[in-house]
């Protein structure tokens, strides 16, 4: 065409105004107005094109709005090309303004206000504009007032169908472009997309740089997917809070999160303008969860079919590459892998391997899925690049992205010649990793090609994949050992306590102990229970803990089975006679939380109605269960973490040993050094022979990192990790796996910055699992765990990290859990518990103490102080306040009066309501009265 020319009889061509892939757009004159206008003609039409140009030309026709290119006419050529007649703008786009200048505050309030309003419009007739970005808003006159947005020509309607819909259609611009755009996902697409790209466009704005930056197609696009862009208030933080919040919430990466459309923007617009702390923060969020961050080793495999295009492509739309079969055949060859598989709408596949295993463990599993990759896309260029890659989204990202990308394109630019299989084009890093299995050579440019690769029950903590020896206590063993025998076949029971600071030891000694124990003394019965954070100071926590081991006792059955499976546990204690079993069992589910009907037995239908009664029947329900046990043979009973334990379950065992003395009993206790401060006066009278686990000898210490590093560090290194680790068993363990890991320059001086270091080496996900783990304590619970992270019905993310965690011996799998239908597992020391639950910001604590609390009443928690812990930390106090109650009855009815007063001082803290305040006072009473009244006693026996 040419200047001069009419077309249809009513336009005439008077001058090229631009000109690009789709085809040309010309000033023209309308003669039938004699206005200007922009005609837009078609190239080299084809039936998509054309059918595209047509979608364009009918939704402009039915959008009628002033924020909007308004439509004049369009048609068919005498030549059959097709044209669009819009109404002809003077002025610049945005993307030219922005090159020129900054947009001040009010603009950019101004410009999303307008463009919002535009949106509103489109989204109203159902319609998605698909490719928002600076170059499609023009600024009439140069000014943000006259804002119109242009070029439908990819906007999707709702009642769309046909070729616009189908695979290889286009998409988007890169960097602007929805995460749902990138990946395909045209189910979800809806006018939340739109939404997203606005807000890259504010981000771009309000900071004067784009929200994703990339120097390749595919890093931008996995950006798009895998990344957070900054807040704004990181790069302007003079601006106010609400805006930066509201910004976060367009350029969520699940649409659920966004704004629902352009009329839900300008319903934030206007809160804010009526009330501006309440506006533009106030968008709803659909879900809570635990919130994500951090930093990991990655090894990312990248693949695109040369066929479809350069990765290195400028261009401004992207064409969905991979049929749906392909997509889906690849998802399942990434599993044994354990990848996570993402689809970029330029094309490219991205498959990312983390998590299992050591970096050259990690290395080794990407190589072989981009050998299979290849396999599986004989056509394609296949790459794989290996790094550190910063984590503030779901996936991480960073430099790795860069440099596949990189790696990508330089295949492309300098393809191998034909060989079966394909090589990949591996970087200087994964080479470094690979070992003598896999063939690889040099290829130029610094990188090299991948050929193949060649074909070459219960234990003591592991460390660095190996048994960790038993080293620097064996003096402690055999004197506890010896005192244990003695205790079995002496005049008198005998309660033996280990303390220690964390990580000193204690566990590892203790099993080491039960081993031997278990050997030497077949007939020998072993009970082992715990304290737990949340629960100390419950009445019967400790010893509960003990009797639903014994007695298989996970919580989540039914409560007839748990009652016959403390029946079982009495019935094999034989000289107890039948008729007294039901009476005992029933006491005892009292103590393990399983009450049986008030039927079961008179005395205990008596009990019941009488608090005093059964504060009294509880004990001595115990201490005949207990010597029936004796009576059968050698027992001892072993309780870890008491300084978490409770009042009255110690000073019941304090009596069995004292009633028992004839009876082959004894008592295990290992706590932390402050159980004394926690239970002063608890074994006033009572014998207790106490042994406190002092460091690691420094002979011992040099001893295991020789074992476990070899003769390759020089004495001073091995001098300087057990200085370092300062006689702490557990400190020293992680030393040494940080410097097998490579990471020794990075340790700190701190024990602080020990187990921050040893957490900097967990995938950033696996840490947000530990985090919200953290929340129940030392021991948690998958679904739980899950919970906390917005996932209760449950993904692929405990299947992929918690096998790796255990792996890493950051935790274990505890085959008899607290509930039957839930795994159960823990972490394997407190440090690691205490430095993930450290990591908690004070809105994501107090968020996970809540959901943790509604998670365990649906699990069937019994302990009402548990539940009132997890609420109060989660800011539900009048909850809370309620389970205080329930906790401060059943501590005076185990005749703890101690524990009934504090339970109900915390309960009144809280500002109870009338009935239940009135309630906790009375407790608060009589338990005041019991301790004047034992105080009294105690004066007279003196």
């Amino acid at each position: 065409m040419r200047p001069g020319e009419v077309i249809n009889g009513r336009f005439e061509l008077e001058r090229v105004a631009a000109s690009g892939g789709m085809g040309t757009v010309y000033r023209a004159l309308d003669r039938a107005t004699g206005a200007p206008v922009a005609l837009k003609l078609i190239g080299q039409p084809d039936r998509s094109a054309v059918h595209r140009f047509e979608h364009e030309a009918r939704i402009l026709a039915e959008l009628d709005h002033p924020r909007i290119v308004r439509h004049v006419a369009h048609g068919i050529t005498p030549d059959g090309a097709p044209y669009l007649a819009m109404e002809w703008l003077d002025g610049e786009s945005l993307a030219q303004r922005l090159a020129r200048q900054r947009l001040d505050l009010d603009e950019c309030l101004a410009l999303l206000r307008a463009a919002a309003e535009a949106l509103a419009a489109a989204h109203a007739r159902g319609v998605v504009h698909r490719d928002v970005k600076p170059g499609n808003l023009l600024l009439v006159g140069g000014e943000v007032a006259g804002l119109k947005v242009l070029d439908f020509g990819i906007a999707l309607m709702k009642r769309t169908i046909g070729p616009l819909t189908r695979t290889g259609s286009v998409m988007g611009t890169p960097g602007y472009m929805a995460p749902e755009q990138a990946t395909g996902e045209r189910e979800r697409l809806d006018a939340r997309a739109d939404i997203f790209s606005l807000g890259a466009v504010l981000f771009e704005c309000l900071t004067g740089r784009p929200a994703f930056q990339g120097q390749h197609v595919m890093a931008l696009l996995a950006k798009l997917l895998m990344e957070d862009p900054p807040r704004v208030r990181h790069l302007r933080p003079e601006l106010p809070q609400e805006l930066d919040d509201f910004v976060a919430r367009m350029l969520a990466k699940d649409p659920e999160r966004r704004p629902r459309d352009g009329s839900a923007v300008l319903e934030a617009l206007d809160a804010l303008a009526r009330d501006p702390s309440s506006g533009l923060s106030a968008m709803p969020v659909l879900y809570e969860a635990i919130t994500t961050g951090e930093l990991r080793l990655l090894s990312m495999v990248a693949a695109k079919d040369v066929r479809r295009g350069p990765a290195d492509g400028s261009a401004s739309t992207l064409v969905a590459a991979q049929p749906p079969e392909l997509t889906t055949r690849l998802h399942s060859s990434a599993q044994p892998f354990r990848a996570r598989v993402d689809t970029l709408a330029d094309g490219t596949l991205l498959l990312s391997v983390a998590g299992e295993g050591d970096a050259i463990e990690q290395a080794a599993r990407a190589a072989r899925c981009a050998l299979k990759l290849g396999e599986l896309l004989p056509g394609a260029s296949v790459v794989l690049a290996t790094g550190r890659a910063e984590q503030t989204g779901s996936l991480p990202v960073g430099p790795v992205m860069d440099r596949a990308a990189a790696l990508l394109a330089l295949a492309e630019r300098e393809p191998c010649a034909e060989r079966t299989p394909a090589p990949v084009r591996i970087d200087d890093v994964t080479r470094a990793l690979l070992d003598a299995r896999f063939e690889i050579e040099a290829a130029r440019s610094g990188t090299f090609l991948l050929l193949q690769e060649r074909e070459v029950g219960r234990a003591a903590r592991t460390l660095l994949g190996k048994p960790s020896p038993y080293v620097g206590r064996d003096r402690e063993l055999r004197n506890l050992r010896e005192l244990l025998e003695d205790s079995f076949g002496g005049p008198e029971p005998r309660a033996i306590l280990i303390t220690g600071p964390p990580g000193i030891g204690k566990s590892r000694l203790r099993y080491e102990l039960v081993e031997i124990l278990r050997e030497r003394h077949p007939e020998l019965t072993i009970a082992v229970g715990r304290g737990d954070s949340l629960s100390a100071g419950s009445p019967f926590s400790l010893l509960g803990s003990a009797l639903r081991s014994a007695a298989g006792i996970t919580g989540g059955e039914p409560a007839a089975a748990q009652r016959e499976r403390l029946l079982s546990l009495v019935a094999r204690a034989p000289s107890l006679a039948p008729g007294d079993r039901t009476r005992i069992a029933a006491f005892l589910g009292e103590i393990v939380g399983t009450p049986f009907p008030s039927e079961a037995d008179p005395r205990f239908h008596e009990a019941r109605q009488r608090p005093a009664l059964m504060a009294d029947q509880i004990p001595l329900a115990y201490l005949a269960f207990m010597e029936a046990a004796c009576a059968a043979g050698p027992y001892l009973l072993v309780l870890e973490d008491i300084q978490w334990g409770d009042a009255a379950s110690l000073k019941l065992i304090s009596r069995v040993l004292r009633e028992l003395r004839d009876r082959p009993f004894a008592v295990l206790y290992l706590a932390r050094v402050e159980v004394r401060k926690a239970f002063p006066v608890l074994w006033e009278g009572s014998e207790i022979h106490e042994i406190t686990l002092g460091a690691l000898p420094r002979r011992a210490a040099e001893e295991l990192v020789r074992q476990m590093l070899g003769d390759g560090l020089s004495p001073a290194e091995v001098a300087r990790l057990v200085e370092r680790a300062s006689g702490n068993a557990f400190y020293l363990e992680e030393l040494i796996r940080a410097v097998a890991e490579g990471r020794a320059d990075r340790l700190p001086e701190t024990i602080l910055g020990m187990v921050e270091a040893r957490l900097d080496a967990i995938p950033s996900e696996a840490r947000r699992l530990l985090r919200a783990a953290s929340v129940f304590g030392e021991t948690f619970w998958k679904r739980g765990a899950l919970a906390l992270l917005g996932d209760s019905e449950g993904s692929t993310l405990a299947v992929d990290w918690l096998p790796w965690m255990l792996q890493r011996e950051l935790l274990e799998r505890r085959e008899q859990g607290r509930f039957s239908d839930q795994e159960e597992y823990a972490f394997r020391h407190a440090l690691i518990r205490d430095g993930c639950y450290a990591m908690l910001p004070d809105h994501d604590r107090a968020l996970g103490h809540r959901l943790a609390a509604e998670w365990l009443l649906q699990a069937g928690e019994h302990d009402a102080k548990v539940l009132a812990e997890h609420f109060e930390r989660g800011g539900e106090p009048r909850l809370a306040v309620e389970l205080y109650l329930h906790a401060a009855e059943h501590a005076l009815a185990g005749s703890d009066p101690a524990a009934a007063i504090a339970l109900a001082e915390r309960g009144l803290a809280l500002g109870a309501e009338r009935d239940v305040d009135a309630a906790l006072r009375e407790i608060h009473a009589r338990a005041s009265g019991m301790l004047d009244a034992e105080g009294v006693a105690l004066a007279s026996s003196a």
